[in-house]
């Protein structure tokens, strides 16, 4: 019995190591957001969906007045793939991910190790790192993600940067 239930286990790590996909809590100036993580062709992406007011109506109404495209200032900040191109590099660390801030609108190198339900991102101007900083995003468990299900977008039909 004990010898299945390690087996179940080591299973269960193998199929599951090495995946930060899943609904993120983002603190950004004090307010909470709700970020999801998913991947596609092996890369890892991330969208913002809502704010912890349950106003996802607030991103459908802020636009991305600071992109320097032009023609892009005019898109709701809710449901643009922010975060794109992370590939694992083990089970733990993720590599030579971009980051767009809708504050400045810059692009951004970003590197990402998982501690548990934390993720360390280190978003930087250079794609070793050192010249950045570390922010944390909590996974949220199921139930957690419960009273925001309705809000999640369809992440089969988002624009991925590229």
């Amino acid at each position: 019995m004990k010898l299945k239930y390690m087996f179940i286990v080591c299973l269960f790590n193998i199929l599951y190591a090495g995946d930060i996909s899943g609904v993120y809590s983002v603190i950004h100036d004090g307010k909470e957001s709700y970020t999801e993580i998913f991947k596609k062709n092996n890369k890892f992406y991330a969208v913002g969906f809502a704010n912890k007011n349950k106003s996802n109506e607030s991103q459908e109404n802020t636009l991305d007045i600071n992109n320097p495209n032009p023609e892009l200032r005019t898109r709701p900040m809710r449901g643009v793939v922010f975060m794109w191109n992370l590939v694992a590099k083990n089970e733990k660390e993720y590599i030579r991910g971009k980051l767009y801030r809708f504050d400045n609108g810059k692009e951004y190198h970003v590197n990402a190790k998982q501690d548990g339900n934390i993720l360390k991102l280190r978003i930087s101007k250079d794609s070793k790192g050192t010249m950045g900083k570390t922010i944390q995003w909590r996974k949220m468990n199921l139930d957690e993600i419960k009273s925001i299900q309705a809000e999640r977008l369809d992440i089969d039909t988002l624009e991925l940067p590229q």
